[in-house]
């Protein structure tokens, strides 16, 4: 799993409209928007408890549940594309834990063709049809955000282009639903935000409205306070947006206490728990929940799947040097070392990962095998850790206490 910050420069402005995605569910379903509002499945109270019954499944990782509760939803309604968007929900938290894993790609991506067959075919039979423009949304804005992960830019801002056209669509329908502010809020954050911090995006941008931070935010605020469907998917979306962007450490723990709280073994939301406990400085805090989590990895519970241990142990390193517990943190370190040389795929904590295992030797004075990891990192694809080796290995990392006393 990449470091959040990493993964920044993938969350391509428009097809972060994953609000649609997950705030697709039962969004729609408010008892009190106009009367000349077109009739959703989503009206049917029978409907909304089966599929919450899924999403409280998928949120807790109990992809099994949730798969077969969606499948009793597309056994009840195969012709709609709900069905399928729900069942893609399974394979899309799947990539989630395990981005760089594509092997769940195409199934994904075949469920979410899927839904837009059928909202082809329903709005071939009724052009106003709100349950075929929303889902239509929602599959585009998911598979564009696929292939913005997959570095597939171009068809990505198109997808981008048609989640956008079609919420809007849905929006002049249906203006009273405060869940669809999720969907605007973000996009309306994201293409103010994104182009800013990431230049390559930038010519992207300009195939899209304007966007407005200040207004993304209140909007999002909106759809978290008066949503009655979405609270879950927004929080999860503040999360990342405080953690990731405004760096407001004190909000994003706010909003990853409020998930955990309703879903205790999503790992996601445990990762994001302990790392603002670490920028906020309360290490003892950190240290306990990614212990938390790397023993929930160890004892193979569903969700900790390699990659959030891999991201559990170097972080926990890291608080342990923070925190001057140099022997615990190269007892990680280690640790996470074997792990990465089980896996199939290389990320950035097997440089960074060798890196502080260094560090950790050179305060422990063992010298001699500091260096072998330093020249280790020299061999690795990753600058920043790359340039920090360098360094060492012309002059020994100090503890910064160490430091001070001279």
């Amino acid at each position: 799993m990449n470091h959040p910050r990493a993964r920044a420069a993938r969350f391509l402005c428009v097809v972060y409209l994953l609000a649609l995605g997950l705030a697709a569910v039962p969004a729609l379903a408010e008892q009190a928007a106009a009367p000349a509002r077109p009739v959703s499945i989503l009206d049917d109270y029978q409907f909304q408890e089966q599929a919450k019954k899924g999403l409280d499944y998928l949120y807790n990782m109990d992809f099994a549940a949730a798969d077969a509760t969606f499948s009793v939803i597309a056994t009840r309604y195969p012709d709609h594309p709900v069905s399928p968007f729900l069942q893609a929900l399974v394979p899309w938290w799947t990539i989630q834990l395990e981005p760089s894993d594509t092997s769940e790609d195409e199934e994904f991506l075949a469920f979410m063709e899927k839904v837009l067959d059928l909202c082809e075919r329903r709005l071939d039979a009724n052009p106003r049809d709100l349950d075929a423009m929303f889902f239509k949304a929602g599959a585009h804005a998911f598979r564009g955000r696929l292939l913005s992960d997959r570095k597939h830019w171009l068809k990505a801002a198109r997808d981008g282009q048609q989640a956008l056209k079609y919420l809007q669509k849905v929006v002049e329908l249906d203006p009273k639903n405060d869940d669809l502010y999720f969907g605007l809020g973000t996009f309306h954050y994201m293409a103010d935000v994104i182009p800013k911090k990431h230049k390559i995006l930038r010519p992207f941008a300009r195939l899209f409205p304007k966007g407005d931070r200040e207004k993304g935010l209140q909007e999002l605020d909106r759809a978290m306070t008066r949503g009655r469907f979405v609270p879950t998917e927004v929080a999860w979306t503040l999360v990342q947006l405080n953690y990731i962007f405004e760096q407001n450490f004190p909000k994003t723990l706010v909003y990853a206490q409020w998930l955990r709280q309703r879903y205790p073994d999503n790992a996601l939301f445990h990762l994001y728990e302990g790392r603002a406990y670490e920028r906020m400085g309360r290490f003892g805090d950190a240290t306990r929940v990614f212990q938390e989590i790397a023993d929930r990895h160890e004892k193979q519970q569903t969700g900790y799947t390699d990659a959030v241990g891999e991201q559990a142990l170097y972080v926990l390193s890291r608080v342990e040097m923070q925190r001057r517990m140099y022997p615990q943190a190269l007892a990680h370190l280690e640790t996470l070392e074997g792990l990465m040389a089980r896996r199939p795929v290389n990320t950035e904590y097997r440089a960074l990962g060798r890196l502080r295992h260094g560090m950790a030797l050179d305060v422990l004075g063992r010298r001699k095998e500091a260096v072998r990891c330093y020249k280790d990192v020299m061999s690795m694809e990753h600058d920043q850790a790359r340039d920090w080796a360098k360094g060492y290995l012309k002059k020994p990392f100090r503890d910064p206490t160490q430091r001070a006393a001279k």
